[in-house]
């Protein structure tokens, strides 16, 4: 028994000494990116990413408000039918670029070009309203 302990307890230590070793040594190789990994020193755009559904619901909130303004001017004729028309696609184009930015959240880098986007479009629907072309059709 007593040769039983001696052989059978230090091998038991030593396997459980490898198990609680074998995480903090699992590492990826050079070359692979891994969640929190940077061995290039490359910065990488969707580790800023936030998954907040506030700012995505804020962002959603903003296009639609967007599309609503564009169809109620132009059901009131403030904006010609071409003019509506090209809003209109702009407004369809940003939609798409934002459900393929907010499929995981969206980067600080996301945020910024769709709030860009989205005041580039209130300008333009601004100016549309204000040129007094009378082109009304």
């Amino acid at each position: 028994m007593r040769k039983l302990n001696t052989f059978i307890a230090p091998a038991m230590f030593a396997v459980m000494a490898l198990g609680a070793a074998s995480p903090s040594m699992a590492q990826g190789y050079p070359g692979r990116d891994y969640p929190g990994q940077h061995d290039r020193g490359q910065y990488d755009r969707h580790n800023d990413r936030h998954n907040d559904r506030g700012r995505v619901n804020q962002v959603r909130a903003q296009i639609d408000q967007l599309q609503m303004a564009v169809n109620r001017n132009d059901d009131r004729d403030r904006i010609s039918e071409r003019e509506a028309r090209g809003l209109r696609n702009e407004v369809r184009n940003l939609r798409f670029q934002f459900r393929d930015f907010s499929r995981d959240g969206l980067s600080n880098w996301e945020y910024r070009k769709l709030e860009d986007r989205i005041d580039n479009i209130r300008t333009r629907l601004h100016g549309e309203r204000r040129d007094r072309n009378d082109h009304r059709m």
